[in-house]
């Protein structure tokens, strides 16, 4: 695939922007400040580029349009997945990609392992648990644990709980342009 980082990042960021007043599904922010915060939390965290950019781009697909997508109450049937997808047809990384495709089972695994963790949700985030198939099993923990974006996976949803603060200060979707055209113009791809 071709892919030309200027334009790829540029349509990112209008359909970001565009896209910014939408709801964040019952949060008290909209769906680009929670983008904005979650990236601005890795960010503050030291988070890789993968990380910054999954933290940015992690609710793609409750946005972006994508054919046959269920609209729930508490957002896109699947939009991990067809984040994922997303992205991987625009040209990000692989790893990027896989980072955003695992954030519900991130929050998933997080539940059925750390108590404080499931006790700190919101609601909106309990009634969407319940949607994506509740706590992990046993089974399922154990495979997930072995995933390889594992660690950047559970990095990118502690980031993405912690950014639904209304008007908090954060650098603007400008910023990261630079981020994402030089990750397009440099991303690995395993398919290659």
């Amino acid at each position: 695939m071709i892919v030309d980082p200027l334009s790829t990042a540029s349509r990112v960021l209008d359909f970001l922007r565009d896209a910014g007043d939408m709801e964040y599904h019952g949060e008290k922010v909209s769906q680009l400040e929670h983008a904005l915060q979650a990236a601005h939390q890795a960010t503050l965290d030291g988070g890789s580029e993968e990380e910054i950019i999954a933290a940015l781009l992690h609710d793609i697909g409750h946005i972006w349009p994508a054919e046959g997508r269920e609209v729930t109450s508490v957002g896109v049937i699947r939009h991990d997945a067809i984040g994922a997808q997303v992205l991987r047809d625009l040209g990000f990384s692989d790893a990027v990609a896989a980072i955003v495709g695992g954030h519900v089972e991130a929050k998933r695994y997080l539940v059925a392992t750390d108590r404080e963790y499931a006790e700190q949700l919101s609601e909106v985030s309990v009634e969407s648990l319940r949607r994506q198939g509740g706590p992990m099993s046993e089974r399922e923990i154990e495979a997930f644990s072995r995933a390889r974006h594992f660690r950047e996976t559970v990095r990118v949803r502690l980031w993405d709980d912690r950014a639904k603060t209304p008007g908090a200060p954060v650098p603007n979707l400008e910023s990261y342009r630079q981020l994402l055209t030089d990750h397009l113009a440099g991303s690995p791809r395993e398919d290659a």
